[in-house]
């Protein structure tokens, strides 16, 4: 069965809440969350995973939002989500999370800058097999602590560094 799989980024609140699936703490104050819910597209059923930050410095926080629907191996087992905040020119938080093959130990991040973040998976519950036809872990981090600038690749490597998959960045 075909995939669709949707994306966008938005910056206003949920249209649906989600279950909590991971958190953290922003590198600049104030957390982020990464949530999923299950939302049918057409006749297809999918999950919708969301990003929320909140940060404490008094700006507004950053939500992206995305939905894989049918199987997630269309999207080269890998869909990643982006959410930032800015004033005027400047980035004041940024979080990269999402979900991908079960086989991946971790997500490592490329940056345009050269610089380079290694985020940890964590698995997925067995329920997400049914709607996205395979296992899945899932992932999150703060990109501050690392870096601002965008993210040129994300990429899938299995427990023993081997890359599963890479996808030009979304950031």
């Amino acid at each position: 069965m075909a995939a669709a799989a949707l994306t966008s980024a938005t910056a206003g609140p949920a249209a649906a809440a989600g279950t909590p699936i991971i958190d953290g703490t922003l590198g600049t104050g104030g957390t982020w969350a990464l949530s999923i819910r299950h939302q049918d597209i057409g006749a297809v059923k999918g999950v919708c995973i969301e990003i929320d930050t909140a940060p404490t410095n008094g700006t507004a926080g950053g939500t992206a939002g995305g939905c894989a629907a049918g199987s997630l191996r269309v999207d080269h087992g890998l869909f990643p989500l982006t959410a930032t905040s800015h004033e005027g020119d400047a980035v004041t938080s940024a979080v990269a999370a999402g979900i991908v093959d079960a086989r991946a130990h971790d997500v490592r991040l490329t940056f345009a800058d050269g610089k380079h973040l290694k985020i940890l998976t964590k698995p997925g519950p067995r329920a997400w097999r049914h709607v996205l036809k395979m296992d899945v872990r899932y992932f999150g981090a703060d990109l501050l602590t690392t870096s601002s600038a965008d993210i040129r690749y994300f990429s899938a490597y299995d427990r023993h560094g081997h890359r599963i998959t890479r996808i030009e960045g979304k950031a």
